[in-house]
Formats: structure tokens, C-alpha cells, sequence
């Protein structure tokens, strides 16, 4: 490295000690002296004594030295600030099913205190009040919701004859209703069809057959029909009903349910509007002719002793030659009124003849009322007549 001094006149080495060498620089002024250092190869440490001369220009960089040991490893720096969260990552596979847990009874809690009933609507009325302490809530619904359903029976037919006025009876056929009789005609029975919705449910050979309430036959197959018993005859000779009932047992709810299905014949008397050419009846005898030969019927009914509405008349009751009857059972009083045309009463124009003990055409003794119009061709063809008993 180049030492400048401002205008030296000579340089001296003086001496030199433990590697320092004192070089003197003497000018026309005054004397300089320079120390040099040698710290390390190629590198000189130069300290100016009081009176040095100016710095000579910096020489060219010289090579760069062989590198240094490497020094000790500093105190670890403080930890950064915490950076922002990452995105989320994709979700990873599902992890295997765990074990079951243990069931309870029904998988649902048990009420801790019986409960009454007190809903009076029919759709609780298949339940059993009081509901039990320890019944399953799930159990108490399923016997709300899903109500047992009771199967059906159904009598699809009887068979059966009307009687005669004979008195005989024709051959027993399967009838699906029964028409209303006249008191006095009987009724010949001697078998029935049925049908079950779900045989499933009924008991094994639990079928019955009741005529009236009595049990005629039992024992019968849920598959059975049809079935056929001893003739029956029914004939009871008053105003009535009388039924015809199969039964059988529903017990698949774990109850003998017991399920039926009825037909039923009734019976009524016969009203008659008719003519005749007689309005005089002297006895019972005279009546029963009258009764069985003397009367044309115009209209008949089999009546339960109220009403008779819209009855025509014919033109026999136009007829100069007849007059025009009302008969009736004395048993529905006396006659309250007559209205023709719905309009006109006319109760007046006939005339109450009494009763008299008649037999029908059945046989059956019945007391009749007879009311005759008190002239002849009282009413035209065709003429409607309202009748009240």
C-alpha cells in the first residue's frame, strides 16, 4: 500500500521493534515519523505521528485473503409474528363405523305413572284405560295409531220360500233381502251363504247360525258357506220383525271379538181401498164375505198404521153401481183423515160401518174397520187420495 507525505525530501528507517518499523520522513519544516504494522500477511497498519503529510491515494485492492475460521453461532433471533391461515384442506376419508350401542325394550322411555283415560271421542275407544306405569311410549302409540281392525261377516243370502194363501210353500231359494209380508204368511227356511273379509283372524270353525235369536246350526268352517240346515218356518201372526243372523269369532287381535251380519222379514197388516156394491155389513159373517169376494181392490198397502199417501183411485170407483171402501185394522184407531187431490179434505163423505172380526187371507183373525163413501161414483179416475189412520 503506497504512503504519501506532502513533498518529502527523504525517508529513514530508524528501527525497527517486535515488528514495528519507525520510518522517519524529514522536509525542509520539520521531521514526520510514520509507524508501520505488519498485523497479518499482505495487510500493514499505518498510524500517523503528530506533523504527518497527507494520505497518498489508495492503492489497487489487493487479493482477497484466504477465508477466516467460521465464527461462533449468534443468540437465536425472537419468533416472527403469527402469519395468516391456510385454506382448508380436503376432508379426509370417513373412519370406521363405531360398535352398536346396547337396545332398550323397544327403543323408546316407559311412562313412570299409569294414565287414565278421560277422551271420550271413539277414537279411543278400542284402548284399555288405565294405560299401565312401565308401558313403553312407543307402545302406547302404536296401540293408538295402528288400531286392530276387526274383520267382517257377511250374510249374503237366506234360503227361504214364502208361504201360499194355500198354505203350501214353493221351493227354498237364496234370497238377498226379504220383502215386508202380510201378518199370517209364514216364512220357509233351510240354508245361507256368508262371507268373512280375512278368515285369518276369525277363530276356527266358530261360525253360527241364529233364526230369532236362537242358534240353529254352529260349528261351521270359516270356509263353509254355503250351509244348510233343518227347514225353519217362521210365521208369527202379529205385527213384528224377525231376523236372520250369522256370527262367527274374530280373535286375531288376541280377543274374542264376536262379528255378525242380519237380515230381517217384516211383517205388517193390509189396507185396502176397494169398491163394492154393498154399503150395509150386518155381521162378522157378512164382513169375511165381503172381506174375501165382495170388495174390488183399487190399491192395497202393508202399513204400520200411520200414513197412506198419494193412493189412486180407479175408474170402478167412478162406477154409479159402487161405492168406494177404506178398510183397515181396528187396531190403528179410527180413521183421522181423508184428503183429495192434496188439498180437499173429505173425511165426511164416508161412513164408519163398525168392526168385525175377519180372518185373512193367511188365516190370522184380525178385527177390520170398515169405511164406506156415502155414495156411489164418489170419486173420478185417476183421483189421489191422502189417508190417515
Amino acid at each position: 500500500m503506497p504512503i504519501s507525505v506532502s513533498q518529502p525530501s527523504k525517508i529513514a528507517v530508524s528501527s525497527s521493534n517486535g515488528g514495528v518499523i519507525n520510518i522517519s520522513v524529514v522536509a525542509s519544516e520539520e521531521t514526520k515519523v510514520v509507524s508501520l504494522t505488519t498485523t497479518a500477511a499482505n495487510n500493514i497498519s499505518v498510524a500517523g505521528a503528530i506533523g504527518a503529510g497527507p494520505a497518498g491515494a489508495t492503492g489497487p485492492q489487493g487479493p482477497q485473503g484466504e477465508q477466516g475460521p467460521q465464527g461462533e453461532q449468534g443468540p437465536a433471533g425472537a419468533d416472527g409474528a403469527t402469519g395468516p391461515q391456510g385454506d382448508t384442506g380436503p376432508q379426509g376419508p370417513q373412519g370406521d363405523t363405531g360398535p352398536a350401542g346396547a337396545a332398550g325394550a323397544d327403543g323408546s322411555p316407559n311412562i313412570e305413572s299409569s294414565i287414565t283415560i278421560t277422551n271420550t271421542d271413539a277414537a279411543f275407544s278400542h284402548m284399555t284405560s288405565p294405560i299401565s306405569a312401565g308401558t313403553s311410549v312407543e307402545a302406547i302409540l302404536r296401540n293408538m295409531l295402528e288400531k286392530y281392525n276387526i274383520t267382517s261377516i257377511s250374510l249374503t243370502a237366506v234360503k227361504a220360500a214364502y208361504q201360499n194363501t194355500d198354505g203350501s210353500y214353493p221351493a227354498t231359494a237364496n234370497k238377498t233381502s226379504f220383502a215386508t209380508l202380510e201378518v199370517g204368511r209364514g216364512v220357509r227356511s233351510d240354508g245361507f251363504s256368508f262371507t268373512i273379509g280375512n278368515t285369518s283372524q276369525t277363530s276356527d270353525n266358530s261360525v253360527l247360525f241364529k233364526i230369532d235369536g236362537t242358534t240353529v246350526t254352529s260349528g261351521v268352517s270359516e270356509t263353509g258357506s254355503p250351509v244348510t240346515y233343518t227347514t225353519n218356518t217362521l210365521d208369527p201372526g202379529t205385527v213384528t220383525s224377525k231376523s236372520y243372523t250369522v256370527e262367527a269369532i274374530d280373535n286375531g287381535s288376541g280377543t274374542n271379538n264376536t262379528i255378525y251380519n242380519s237380515k230381517s222379514v217384516t211383517w205388517r197388516y193390509l189396507v185396502r181401498l176397494a169398491t163394492a156394491t154393498t154399503n150395509s155389513i150386518a155381521d162378522n159373517t157378512a164382513a169375511q164375505t165381503l172381506y174375501d169376494s165382495g170388495l174390488t181392490d183399487m190399491a192395497t198397502d202393508l202399513n204400520s198404521g200411520s200414513t197412506w199417501l198419494n193412493v189412486l183411485t180407479t175408474a170402478a170407483s167412478n162406477s154409479q153401481s159402487n161405492y168406494t171402501y177404506i178398510v183397515f185394522p181396528a187396531a190403528f184407531g179410527d180413521l183421522q183423515g181423508v184428503v183429495q187431490d192434496s188439498s180437499l179434505p173429505v173425511l165426511g163423505a164416508f161412513t164408519d160401518l163398525g168392526d168385525f172380526t175377519i180372518n185373512n187371507q193367511y188365516g190370522v183373525s184380525i178385527s177390520y174397520s170398515f169405511y164406506v163413501s156415502n155414495q156411489t161414483a164418489a170419486f173420478a179416475s185417476g183421483t189421489e187420495l191422502d189417508i190417515t189412520f
